[in-house]
């Protein structure tokens, strides 16, 4: 099968499904951070503000906020009827995650697509923020969100930037009194204003910021609108009107400027990262020095009592940035998308002129930049350009402008400036995806050429005639100059356009990989009928839409049960218990997600199932096996009462849970018994075991069941067939799809079976309540992500080890996965988003990228379950081994 190829295909594989992993990133996600921007000048008049307070209230929804005429918040809404100000809802365009809503109201630009490579945590560019054009900057919070902006701004050299975050134990996880962390922010800043009261009143265009962390832990422990949830919103918004009142105590100039919003909103169940509008919808309230009171054209009003109604207005979270800088007097930070909200601003008609017209300019610069990129490469006059916006159409705009002024015709300012913005933003995009197509294209032929050269690894008939051969050698030739000219015209094109090296890279990667493809030729594509072609196709067309709606996951689980298996001989007995488990495992996509809900009572019933299945099935386990597990069994309903009580988790029961979880993977190395089915089920118990203790709900069962169905499936499978080199024979071509499409299957079935594994950032924290009482991100999402690996170790052990055709078929299973993979990535190719919220982004970019590293996974857990179960190596190439057969 592999003569003259070996098993280089395993590098060939390797280098190809890096690439794709990264090809995504250079065609949808390229850093939308210009560097090298020259900053606009500041404002020419008195700004309305000598000092703006920027409070932002981590993880408030707009409902919380608003509930029951702002029941939720009465001091601030005392305040909001004796200031007045504007009150409405923030839209958050980005990922609700912490990170991109505050770069968002901070720097004005919704998320970098590059910083995914950093997992959201971090921007891989450095980028412009207000904080960096003010005179002074104060800050006041976690420091997660603090190291931000501090990184960011290397221009600090006069220390005009004080950063005050608080140590990760102040970040409690676990405990009820989160309203601790704004406690902290609130003492500190009263602390500094009192004691640098004289300094600050001499300052001007100084920026105050306090990040409230709190409500955003209470929501994730919690959940909004509980009582505990309300304790912290209570003490935090008394916080807020207290810390206005010093403010005001110490600032008696009415020059001070107050903004009140949220990076992102929270689900019921307590999660964030997601569209839905608890999510995206944010309250926020401005009041204060340079804010505008009087009413102006809105759709929607709020009473705040049987007398008073305010209206209702509306904003993208980016544009709070050129509006707050609009206020101390300052330029929009250099990489700001946002557009100013004219009238949100309480000055003169000049003021307003002259703030949109430096908005104008900052966004024109970008544009620019992108402008002359694309001037520079030597074949741009033979390419599209924008049209709107072309050199002479901006020379005449800004003439029309200086004209304006001249007359101080400040209205005609206003609106040349806006329309000057909503064409430089359409053009900034324009450029930015000018060659996200080809890429495309290109991506796509890569990928089909791949496909082609994995059918050829399956050994299909070969054209062995000797005229077949006389025309192979010449198509050959003419096929290797085609390629040759289209490389030398690429690379030319490269060249003188001056592209990148990633675009470059990505638009050649065709070229490797059809002369891979090409190089020998088979008859046909494949042995499977016609029939057997469209069901695969429907199922894996069902396998796709399940990431979109998790209830087919059932109907593509269904379906495959239903279909026939070859020598496959069972008792009525099993027979039926695997009937019912079949219809049991259907229901469990149809279930709300088990992301954000907990039930105890399903919790410990789950513990319970999973020692009665060791009991019931015989699982040989050794003294310490038995004591591990037992302890470990206490240590949790220890574990989950506390969690219940809301009393503190002692240190000792952090201890017991992270030795279970040490012992189990060192226990699995050891082999205390000869049967390999005795070793399957003792790790089967251990990793069950360990996964109910990451369970808040009924997910213990699914996967109880789940490896009983499997079990009872691949167990009667005794296909004692002579091997033949191969996949030519049409059976064993057909038993191997089968069983990789089952693995497949399996695979996605326990990733859908209880929530979505494509919204990862939407976990609920209770799962870690066992091992974990501060907040570690890093060690949640490691949890987060071996919870979703240990159903999938398990199955490969369970087929590994009971099916005598995997072990003999393994490489040809493994090609057959990478067909199916790859057509699916295909399909998420093109359902790629770099536009919307996390749902839309983050979700796409998971769907391709699951689909990249499954087959990867895959291979790794099933050498894993080789050396811990003891399986004979049978990865060989087997034409070496038989050269004498034939196909």
């Amino acid at each position: 099968m592999y003569s003259g190829v070996g098993n280089i295909w395993y590098i060939y594989a390797t280098v190809f499904h890096v690439l794709l992993l990264g090809s995504i990133f250079v065609i949808y996600f390229r850093s939308p951070v210009i560097q090298g921007l020259k900053p606009q000048q500041p404002l020419p008049r008195e700004a309305p503000a000598k000092r703006l307070v920027l409070i932002v209230a981590d993880g408030l929804r707009a409902q919380s906020f608003f509930y029951e005429n702002l029941s939720n918040v009465p001091n601030l809404r005392q305040l909001i009827k004796e200031q007045q100000g504007l009150l409405g809802i923030s839209h958050t365009r980005v990922p609700t995650e912490s990170r991109p809503g505050h770069i968002a109201l901070i720097a004005g630009f919704y998320e970098d697509p590059s910083a995914v490579t950093r997992g959201w945590k971090e921007n891989p560019i450095e980028f412009d923020t207000i904080f960096q054009h003010a005179r002074r900057t104060y800050a006041w919070g976690s420091h997660d969100i603090l190291r931000i902006f501090n990184k960011s701004s290397r221009r600090d050299v006069e220390g005009r930037l004080m950063f005050d975050a608080y140590n990760h134990e102040l970040d409690f996880w676990g405990n009820v009194k989160s309203y601790e962390l704004d406690k902290w922010v609130f003492s500190r800043v009263e602390d500094f204003l009192k004691r640098e009261r004289k300094a600050l009143q001499k300052v001007d265009k100084v920026y105050f910021f306090l990040h409230l962390l709190g409500l955003d832990t209470a929501g994730h422990i919690h959940k909004p609108q509980t009582a505990l949830f309300l304790e912290n919103l209570f003490i935090t918004e008394a916080g807020i009107h207290k810390i206005y009142r010093l403010f005001e105590q110490i600032f008696d100039d009415q020059k001070t400027a107050y903004v009140l919003t949220s990076d992102h909103g929270m689900t019921d169940s307590g999660s964030h990262g997601a569209a839905q509008p608890h999510e995206t919808e944010t309250p926020f309230y401005m009041w204060g020095a340079g804010v505008n009171s009087k009413s102006y054209s809105t759709a929607k009003y709020i009473k705040l009592d049987s007398n008073t109604a305010m209206p209702l207005y509306e904003i993208e979270q980016a544009q709070m940035t050129p509006l707050m800088s609009a206020l101390l007097g300052l330029p929009p930070p250099v990489n700001n998308l946002g557009i100013l909200p004219r009238y949100f601003l309480n000055v003169s008609e000049e003021y307003i002129a002259r703030a949109a017209e430096c908005n104008a300019y900052q966004l024109l610069e970008q544009y620019k930049h992108l402008l002359k990129k694309h001037k520079s490469g030597i074949l741009s006059f033979l390419l599209p350009e924008y049209e709107a916006l072309s050199w002479p159409s901006i020379n005449e705009i800004k003439s029309y402008l200086k004209q304006a002024h001249f007359v101080e015709d400040y209205q005609t300012v206003t609106n040349l400036s806006y329309n000057l913005m909503e064409m430089t933003l359409e053009g900034i995009d324009y450029y930015q995806s000018y060659y996200s197509m080809p890429l495309l294209l290109a991506t796509t032929v890569a990928m089909l050429s791949w496909l082609k050269y994995l059918f050829d690894l399956l050994n299909l008939k070969k054209m062995n005639s000797l005229e077949s051969v006389q025309l192979k050698g010449k198509v050959k030739r003419t096929r290797l100059k085609l390629l040759m000219i289209l490389l030398l015209a690429i690379v030319g094109f490269c060249i003188f356009q001056k592209l990148p090296w990633q675009v470059s890279l990505y638009l050649l990667l065709p070229i490797p990989v059809m002369s891979l493809a090409l190089r020998k030729e088979t008859q046909g594509l494949t042995p499977l009928t016609f029939g057997q072609i469209v069901i695969y196709f429907i199922c894996i067309e069902v396998l796709i839409f399940s990431f979109f709606s998790r209830k087919l996951i059932s109907l593509g689980f269904v379906l495959h049960a239903a279909l026939p298996q070859n020598n496959c001989k069972t008792t009525k007995w099993k027979f039926y218990i695997k009937t019912i488990m079949i219809l049991l495992l259907a229901v469990f996509p149809l279930l709300t997600s088990s992301v954000g809900y907990t039930n105890n009572r399903l919790f410990l019933l789950g513990f319970f199932f999973t020692i009665s299945r060791s009991i019931l099935v015989k699982c040989k386990l050794t003294l310490a096996d038995k004591l591990a597990a037992g302890t470990a069994l206490l240590n949790t309903i220890f574990c989950v009462h506390n969690h219940v009580n809301n009393q503190k988790l002692p240190g000792v029961c952090q201890f017991l849970s992270w030795f279970y979880f040490v012992y189990v993977f060192i226990a699995i190395c050891f082999r205390p018994f000869s049967s390999k089915k005795q070793l399957l089920e003792r790790i089967l118990f251990l990793m069950t075991t360990l996964y109910s203790m990451l369970c808040t709900s009924y997910e213990s069962h699914f996967i109880l069941f789940l490896i009983t169905e499997i079990i009872l499936s691949i167990e009667p499978m005794r296909l004692s067939r002579p091997l033949i080199t191969g996949c030519a024979n049409e059976f064993h071509f057909y038993e191997c799809f089968r069983l990789s499409f089952a693995i497949i299957l399996y695979t996605f079935f326990s990733f859908f079976g209880t929530g979505n594994v494509a919204s990862i950032s939407s976990f609920d924290p209770n799962i870690v309540r066992c091992f974990l009482t501060t907040f570690s991100p890093f060690v949640i999402m490691f949890l987060v992500i071996l919870k979703l690996c240990i159903p999938v170790f398990l199955i490969i052990c369970i087929i590994f080890t009971l099916s005598s055709f995997a072990i003999e078929y393994e490489q040809q299973i493994f090609i057959c996965l990478l067909l199916i993979c790859n057509i699916m990535a295909l399909h998420f190719l093109y359902m790629v988003r770099n536009r919307g919220s996390w749902l839309e982004i983050g979700t796409s970019i998971s769907h391709f990228v699951i689909m990249q590293v499954t087959t990867l996974i895959l291979v790794i857990f099933t050498y894993a379950s080789r050396i811990f179960l003891g399986r004979p190596k049978t990865f060989t190439d087997n034409s070496a081994q038989n050269p004498t057969k034939t196909n």
